[in-house]
């Protein structure tokens, strides 16, 4: 595990799942332009980047 400040972090989650302003198919777009696999949660629907989010486990934010 890496520890990095909560700003990056930030940065690092904003790849991982769609925008606020995003809508859905731009967001599975985007991810079928990079060729990126795309998880949905069965339990909470969120939709997310499963490549992406199995990197981000290996950072904790510190504050």
């Amino acid at each position: 595990m890496q520890a990095v400040t909560e700003e990056e972090y930030a940065e690092k989650i904003k790849v991982v799942y769609p925008q606020a302003e995003e809508e859905l198919i731009d967001f599975l777009n985007r991810c079928k332009l990079n060729n990126k696999d795309v998880m949905l949660c069965p339990r909470c629907s969120v939709v997310c980047d499963k490549e992406a989010t199995a990197g981000l486990t290996n950072y904790v934010p510190y504050g």
